[in-house]
């Protein structure tokens, strides 16, 4: 499937000829299938006259050959070796340091299958924003029920969020899910890297809301640009039919929705006062929901503006 069409979907938007590059940051985990799958579709993108890709890909210890294939598959790209014990943030930033320097870079999930013309439009709305800092995000779609998973954040308050659904032009957000993530070098010497406070969950939203206090525009392109499904809640922390006592070391855990360490960064860095109690809320609820034998229940919602992988 291609991405529509339109204003923001047209190669002429784009005017700048000269040679540049454009940096793919991912990071992999013993999904081979679903890493050469991702890499297939970026592969096969549009490109300006002039942009080359450049794809550096941290290889995080996988067991199933996931580095291996992409080398035989792929021998333009850089695969880096992790221990391990990466995560999205330490795979990540291994890459991004690899990559520089670069014009743009672009954070993609390995779980993502980019739609025809998606590159593009990520390309051509950044252009047309007329703010070379302008990050610009990809929405993505369940492949079989249409539904939007993964995108731009709207804040609801301070503590809930929701996705964003894309429209027919471009919106600005208040975060964002690092799945289809445009960034311009421009952005990144004002915002800097991710920070390694967090080492997977929080990371893309606390980068999209600093982006938007540096006053850099943040902007969900139109439509869906790629394809992927959201985890399933079975063996998670928001699964009922766990024990209390491993949903609660799943919540505390590092790819958890709040390792206590990484949530108190990100409450002193963006919740307003007081902030203990906003600190706290995630586990009272939790206390709460053992208490009531699961009539108050963890709202899976209030993980959104962190990381889906």
């Amino acid at each position: 499937m291609a991405v529509q069409s339109g204003a923001y979907g047209e190669a002429a938007v784009m005017t700048d000829s000269s040679s540049y590059d454009i940096a793919v940051l991912l990071t992999c985990f013993n999904r081979r299938e679903t890493t050469l799958r991702c890499l297939r579709a970026l592969y096969q993108q549009e490109l300006p006259a002039g942009a080359e890709l450049r794809v550096v890909l941290t290889d995080d210890g996988s067991s199933d050959g996931t580095g291996d294939a992409v080398r035989s598959e792929f021998p333009g790209a850089t695969v880096l070796q992790g221990d391990g014990n990466q995560y999205w943030v330490g795979g990540t930033m291994m890459a991004w340091e690899a990559a520089r320097p670069a014009k743009f870079y672009l954070w993609l999930n390995d779980d993502v299958k980019l739609r025809d013309g998606a590159l593009m439009a990520l390309l051509n709305v950044q252009a047309a924003s007329g703010d070379p800092a302008t990050i610009t995000v990809g929405a993505t779609c369940d492949p079989d029920a249409g539904k939007t998973c993964t995108g731009g954040m709207r804040r609801q308050g301070w503590y809930n969020v929701s996705v964003m659904e894309p429209t027919d032009e471009p919106q600005l957000c208040d975060s964002i899910n690092g799945n289809i993530v445009l960034i311009p070098r421009e952005a990144e010497e004002r915002i800097g890297a991710l920070d390694r406070a967090y080492t997977h969950f929080f990371a893309d939203g606390d980068y999209g809301i600093r982006a938007r206090k540096q006053g850099i525009p943040v902007l969900l392109a139109p439509g869906h640009l790629g394809e992927c499904r959201l985890n399933p809640i079975a063996n998670s922390s928001f699964d009922a039919k766990l024990p209390l006592a491993q949903r609660w070391r799943r919540m505390l855990g590092p790819k958890g929705y709040r390792p206590p360490r990484q949530w108190w960064a990100f409450v002193r860095a963006h919740a307003p006062r007081p902030k203990a109690v906003y600190w706290l809320a995630p586990y009272v609820l939790f206390g709460l929901e053992s208490a009531t034998g699961g009539r108050v229940r963890l709202r899976r919602t209030v993980s959104r503006p962190m990381k889906i992988t």
